[in-house]
């Protein structure tokens, strides 16, 4: 059975980047997951959701699209095991919801899985999916 991923976030940058379009923040943190001690790094990229005046989306909730990569300590000169985030990044309270995207052929069962960051705790979760896209 695919287990749940737990990681401990440590930021180490929040940087916003203005351009023509409006703006994006990129953000970089250290992870430990909880339950095997295992290391790894993220890299996130989130657009603002307005430009010019205009608000997106048309709803009033506060949010902006997420992408963000989970790269696991690699072995030697190998490309590390990685998991592709993407979803919503809430403005007002910095949480995030989504699924897996994308996916490195180790991490392939959690493709389509569900994940949550809590911005109070710094706790990204992953959750295993069922069904189908992992054959189980």
């Amino acid at each position: 059975m695919t287990p749940t991923l737990s990681f401990q976030l440590t930021l180490l940058f929040n940087q916003q980047v203005d351009d023509a379009a409006g703006n994006w923040q990129y953000a970089g943190a250290d992870a430990v997951e909880q339950t095997t001690g295992q290391k790894a790094q993220l890299i996130a990229t989130k657009r603002d959701n307005s430009h010019g005046g205009a608000n997106f989306p048309a709803f009033s909730f506060p949010a902006s699209m997420l992408t963000a990569t989970v790269m696991l300590a690699a072995n030697g000169d190998q490309v590390p095991a990685n998991l592709t985030l993407q979803g919503v990044h809430d403005l007002k309270t910095n949480n995030e919801t989504g699924s897996v995207s994308s996916a490195s052929p180790e991490l392939a069962a959690y493709l389509g899985a569900a994940f949550t960051f809590d911005a109070k705790t710094g706790v990204l979760t992953i959750s295993p999916c069922s069904g189908p896209a992992t054959g189980e």
